[in-house]
């Protein structure tokens, strides 16, 4: 197995529920094997025993190897390649199995009035804990090496879609600077200057898989100040932000993508104009962003609707099930309005 490129810190990973299932099960098959061993050739079954073996085989296995994760991660091991990591992995497991040993001997000795180690089936007992602690780093690298992949191949995914979004978002401001160029100098000027604004945010933010929506909105006013120069009064914003909401982590250019989207695909086909309206609320563990705008939804013709492709394919990647965009149209007494619905998980702002 060959050496992956180090992406990582040395800041161990959170302990999820996946990583303790594995635990609990790995140590219970151990468990299992031991005690399966025990009732076939053990002459006499005790109680004692059993309890013993139950504990030695569990408890102080997860702790140690818990311990030794954190080590393995502060000291950088799984950053080495397979020949420089598997020989303090041997040394690790050997080390673990003779500590393990000789507690379990020394138990054993107490049990009984004094304190002994007995050799009768100690060099058993010692290989069967360094092969269980060998398996378990062994499982353990192969498992972080695979995710460390799939993470390796999702950021370039992202990086990729975020690198379409600029050119994208770029050349729709360019036809909208080249429209008022002849009618409206002053206000293409001050197109350019907001554009870049805009621009220097969304090439920022490309370094990050998310920003505050404090920060997403703030590039909002700027967008929508642009557009206010070629549609006038025909652009009206309305909103309602939870300010709780300001600090929470959104990717970056998502929301935006959602009112431009409003104000090209809305907006700018009805001779009167309309209004674009965020909400941005906190409903239980999940932040609900919803644009909605005047004017009937059109589903994106070939070549079209890019901006929203984008948008649920970044959410995917970041999220996987977690979060979801939805459009769709609502009808009114106010007339057709389209409303796309962002749904993210709760999480701070790094």
């Amino acid at each position: 197995m060959d050496a992956v490129t180090p992406v990582e810190t040395k800041t161990v990973p959170r302990s999820n529920a996946v990583y303790w299932i594995c635990q609990t099960a790995g140590w219970g098959a151990y468990l299992t094997y031991v005690l399966g061993g025990y009732f076939l050739f053990a002459p006499f079954h005790e109680t004692d025993d059993v309890i013993s073996i139950v504990f030695f085989c569990t408890v102080p296995p997860i702790l140690m190897t818990h311990g030794l994760r954190a080590w393995m991660h502060a000291h950088d091991w799984l950053q080495l390649s397979e020949w420089q990591r598997k020989p303090r992995e041997l040394v690790a497991a050997v080390l673990m199995a003779a500590a393990i040993t000789v507690a379990v001997a020394v138990a054993n000795g107490v049990a009984h009035g004094r304190v002994w180690i007995p050799t009768q089936g100690t060099w058993w007992m010692l290989l069967a804990y360094a092969m269980a602690f060998n398996g378990w780093m062994w499982i353990y690298d192969w498992a972080h090496i695979r995710l460390r992949r799939e993470k390796l191949v999702r950021d370039a995914q992202l990086r990729s879609l975020r690198a379409q979004l600029n050119p994208h978002f770029l050349f729709n401001s360019l036809n909208s600077v080249r429209g008022l160029i002849s009618e409206n100098p002053q206000g293409a000027a001050s197109m350019v200057t907001g554009l870049s604004e805009i621009l220097r945010y969304s090439l920022t933010a490309d370094r990050r898989d998310t920003v505050p929506l404090a920060d997403e909105i703030r590039v909002i006013d700027e967008y929508v100040g642009v557009e206010r120069v070629r549609f006038e009064d025909r652009l009206r914003i309305e909103r309602a932000i939870d300010p709780r909401a300001l600090a929470l982590a959104v990717p970056p250019m998502i929301v935006q993508t959602l009112v431009e989207n409003a104000v090209k695909h809305g907006i700018s086909t009805l001779p009167d104009g309309g209004v674009v309206r965020l909400d941005v609320q906190l409903r239980s563990d999940r932040l609900q962003i919803i644009v909605r705008n005047t004017g009937r939804f059109k589903p994106a013709a070939d070549g079209e609707g890019f901006g929203l492709q984008n948008a649920s394919e970044r959410l995917r990647l970041l999220y996987g099930d977690r979060a979801s965009l939805t459009v769709r149209e609502e009808a009114n007494g106010g007339g057709d309005h389209t409303v796309a619905e962002l749904i993210l998980p709760i999480e701070p702002a790094s």
